[in-house]
């Protein structure tokens, strides 16, 4: 069973709703389905990182990816409920990000959920039923701030996942990124304009935080 790949990518694809990488891993090429809105993270990348669930059918095998493995493990809790498949599973995952579809799911959004191409009023009740108790401490974490930081300090660890992700698949190494992460909550607002200083940090500014304390230790250039 194949869990996790590294490897180079050598060819991107998009098929109507779906969207895959050929990744190279000790003179393999593995054909991955990923979710869409992910290929634009990983365009200009040479060498990807992907959290994997393999799908067995009768006919053979396919994998899915992913840029982080909490997001994985989400999509794995999906399809553990009655009349959610993989396919659907990447659907819901594209429509919502992960944040997002654990509070719709914890707090009964039964509109939001149909809002998806797809589920239906059952399956999304269905969804809430079987999920909900599972998604609870999960919520309440990535819904909690500290007790001794201004939450617009404190990226969520959704976007924290997705800035160390992308940064891996331009080619940083790990410890060079959790490094930046250290220097970065001494000074979370470094860097950014005055508007942007009273609100919460999203994705675009911690990645320009992050690869700013990189290439300023190392003294590379960026991607």
């Amino acid at each position: 069973m194949i869990s996790w790949l590294k490897g180079g990518k050598i060819d991107a694809w998009e098929t109507g709703p779906r969207a895959g990488v050929i990744v190279e891993c000790s003179g393999i090429g593995y054909e991955v389905q990923i979710l869409k809105r992910n290929l634009e993270l990983i365009n200009d990348s040479h060498e990807l990182t992907l959290w994997i669930h393999q799908v067995q059918r009768e006919d053979g095998s396919s994998l899915i990816g992913f840029l982080y493995k909490e997001e994985r493990n989400l999509f794995r809790k999906l399809i553990s409920v009655n009349g959610i498949g993989s396919q659907l599973a990447i659907t819901l995952l594209e429509k919502n990000k992960a944040n997002q579809l654990i509070h719709a799911i914890s707090e009964k959004k039964i509109d939001e959920l149909t809002s998806c191409p797809g589920i239906g009023k059952r399956t999304a009740e269905r969804l809430i039923i079987e999920l909900q108790h599972k998604f609870t401490e999960t919520s309440s974490i990535i819904n909690s701030s500290s007790d001794h930081s201004d939450k617009k300090d404190s990226p969520d660890s959704q976007i924290r996942n997705e800035v160390n992700s992308a940064l891996i698949n331009l080619g940083y190494e790990e410890s060079e990124i959790n490094k930046a992460f250290i220097e970065f909550s001494k000074n979370p607002r470094k860097g950014l304009s005055t508007s942007r200083k009273s609100q919460v940090l999203n994705f675009e500014d911690l990645f320009k935080n992050i690869l700013t304390h990189i290439n300023t230790e190392t003294g590379k250039k960026a991607p």
